[in-house]
């Protein structure tokens, strides 16, 4: 084998063995980051949509099961989604993603709106403590939208 058929053989070889290793690193970084912070945006948009519908529910503490269990399980997905992204503190940074603590007291936040429109909560109160206690929950879920809004830096309302 002349010398530059040698060359032209680990020339050929090196540039495909590069070219695994790129696709190798690169088929890691989508699985391990890429992917699961599309799905954790993708969850914090589906969450402001289901704010953003039931708005006039939640901020009237209009008792209904199915948002409660709606808003319930997007808090819980949050926490999942934001759980499964490796090297979150970079990706945070190159993807403007809300800091875990924020992920946490957003989830806080959705948790208690979503009991305060469990049928049970408003079953326990006595008939005198109902009104003042749903002008309260009012305003409670009503600063727990906007709280949510800006931990995830979202809108959570039609108003400015």
């Amino acid at each position: 084998m002349t010398q530059l058929a040698y060359a032209q053989l680990i020339t050929f070889v090196l540039t495909m063995m590069g070219g695994i290793i790129i696709f190798i690193v690169s088929q890691i970084a989508l699985k391990l980051v890429i992917e699961p912070v599309q799905q954790l945006k993708g969850a914090i948009g589906q969450t402001a949509n289901t704010l953003l519908r039931y708005q006039a529910k939640i901020t009237n503490v209009a008792t209904d099961e199915e948002v409660s269990a709606a808003v319930k399980g997007h808090a819980a997905e949050l926490m999942s989604k934001a759980e499964v992204i490796s090297g979150y503190r970079l990706a945070r940074r190159i993807f403007r993603l809300p800091s875990r603590v924020d992920i946490r007291s957003a989830a806080q936040e959705l948790n208690l709106i979503s009991y305060s429109l469990l049928s049970a909560y408003t079953q326990h109160q006595q008939p005198f403590e109902r009104p003042l206690n749903i002008f309260q929950l009012s305003a409670d879920n009503s600063k727990a939208l906007a709280k949510i809004g800006k931990l995830l830096k979202v809108s959570t309302s039609y108003s400015s």
